[in-house]
């Protein structure tokens, strides 16, 4: 039974004209750059009975048509149509073959034959995908440019996340690997390529491919990479393929700022802004006061707007911006600056005593006149000033000598805004217990007003 089925085997063969055994295994399409060479990776098998015609054998080049042409004999390959080389040696079954320079004219279906010393001449034509189309363009394509995360491919439109190591891989077809293309990688802006990027290239059988490998940060963001690719051929040829890249990241370089230049007048509107860049954009601003603790919520929005403004809104306001990703603080100061506001009193004692305490922005100074002469450090007088804070004053003046009814007493403030005074008037009271007469000592005292006591007035 087993030598019947080999019978039929080799006698089906023969019948359909084949010969058992033959095959070959080579692309059913190439293409060449005109002017450069095309590489038709080929192997072929034989029928073991012409394994030993194999050593001395050629092998030859046929373009198809309805009268096939001999383009490349082995045997003598500088007189063939097509120069080039077939690599290897025929025992090998190597039909690997490269042809140069290729014009328009030499676009067709090329098939491979094997001739051997006795009975071995086999043409590979019996099946369609035994040929091979050369096709000859005359202009490179452009590279392709793909973006690689977690070696997923990623498409155009899809976002990466700021911390993502990717892949930036070129790519672009060899057409001639004796003549081999170059690729080279730029950026704008222009220093993305010198921020921890790690460049590797490695060429395969059919393509050159170029790596550009590196951890996305939120400066990647819309940022170009172009990749070039230069043929060497009698001219150079350039083409190139650019790959925009898009990132989501949480707020960066957030800043708030006063509408108002420095600072604002008390009484007048001031309005505050927070801006920050984000993808996706901010969600959410959120103003908070940092006197308060915790902080507490001012107001929602980019922008908070202080109608009427006085004191107590100066200090430091703290804007939020906030997106999917994260949040981001920045603060600002408010001045809000006014003109002085004064108060005084004196105390009572055998030596007159009186404190005057001013409040502006910016700080006012303060000083004493009597009877409009200012006063100064003297044998009779002494004035100590204080510092209370950055926007008050305190001044305390002692007098070791009476006050005549005619002496006024003023203290007297003033900042870049406006002025202020107090003004204080001393009159002698008398009282008389027995035959004695005593002087008081001052008392500060309402408008219009005189209390009897053993004192100097205050009016």
């Amino acid at each position: 039974m087993m030598e019947i089925s080999v019978t039929f085997l080799l006698t089906g063969c023969l019948i359909q004209g084949v010969f058992c055994g033959f095959s070959i295994s080579l692309p059913k399409r190439v293409e060449a750059l005109q002017g450069s060479c095309v590489f038709i990776p080929c192997t072929f098998d034989i029928d073991q009975q012409y394994v030993t015609e194999l050593t001395d054998s050629k092998r030859i080049w046929y373009k198809d048509g309805n009268s096939p042409t001999v383009v490349f004999d082995s045997s003598s390959p500088d007189t063939a149509l097509l120069k080039g080389e077939i690599f290897g040696t025929p025992t090998e079954k190597n039909c690997t073959t490269r042809f140069d320079n290729v014009h328009q004219s030499d676009e067709g279906s090329y098939y491979f034959r094997v001739e051997g010393s006795k009975n071995l001449k086999y043409s590979y034509t019996n099946k369609p995908e035994y040929k091979v189309e050369i096709a000859v363009i005359n202009s490179p394509p452009e590279p392709t440019v793909n973006l690689f995360k977690d070696q997923q491919k990623v498409t155009e439109v899809k976002e990466v996340k700021e911390g993502s190591s990717v892949n930036l891989r070129c790519s672009t077809k060899i057409f001639c690997s004796s003549r081999p293309a170059n690729l080279t990688w730029s950026s704008s802006p222009e220093h993305l390529l010198n921020e921890s990027v790690t460049q590797q290239q490695r060429q395969e059988q059919t393509e050159l491919i170029s790596d550009l490998i590196f951890t996305v940060t939120h400066r990647h963001h819309l940022a170009n990479f172009t990749c070039t690719v230069t043929h060497q051929l009698q001219d150079q040829v350039t083409k190139q393929e650019t790959r925009t890249l898009r990132v989501q990241y949480a707020p960066k370089n957030t800043s708030a700022h006063v509408s108002a230049s420095g600072f604002v007048l008390e009484g007048r509107s001031v309005t505050l802004s927070c801006s920050s860049d984000a993808n996706p954009p901010v969600l959410n601003y959120t103003w908070y006061r940092d006197t308060e603790e915790p902080l507490k919520p001012v107001q929602s929005g980019q922008n908070l707007t202080i109608s009427n403004t006085d004191p107590t809104h100066s200090g430091r306001y703290v804007c939020t911006a906030q997106n999917e990703h994260g949040a981001q603080n920045a603060s600002v100061m408010l001045d809000v600056q006014f003109a002085p506001k004064i108060s005084s009193s004196c105390n009572k004692s055998s030596v007159i005593t009186c404190v005057c305490e001013a409040h502006g922005n910016p700080s006012p100074k303060l000083e004493w006149r009597r009877s409009g002469n200012v006063l100064t450090n003297s044998t009779n007088t002494f004035i100590r000033n204080e510092t209370l804070g950055s926007t008050s004053s305190k001044s305390i003046l002692t007098i070791h000598q009476p006050l005549t009814d005619t002496d006024v007493l003023q203290c007297f403030s003033a900042n870049t805004l406006g002025t202020a005074s107090a003004s204080q008037r001393f009159h002698p009271v008398t009282r008389t217990s027995g035959t004695e007469t005593q002087e008081g000592i001052p008392n500060l005292q309402e408008p219009d007003k005189t209390t009897h006591l053993d004192s100097y007035c205050l009016k």
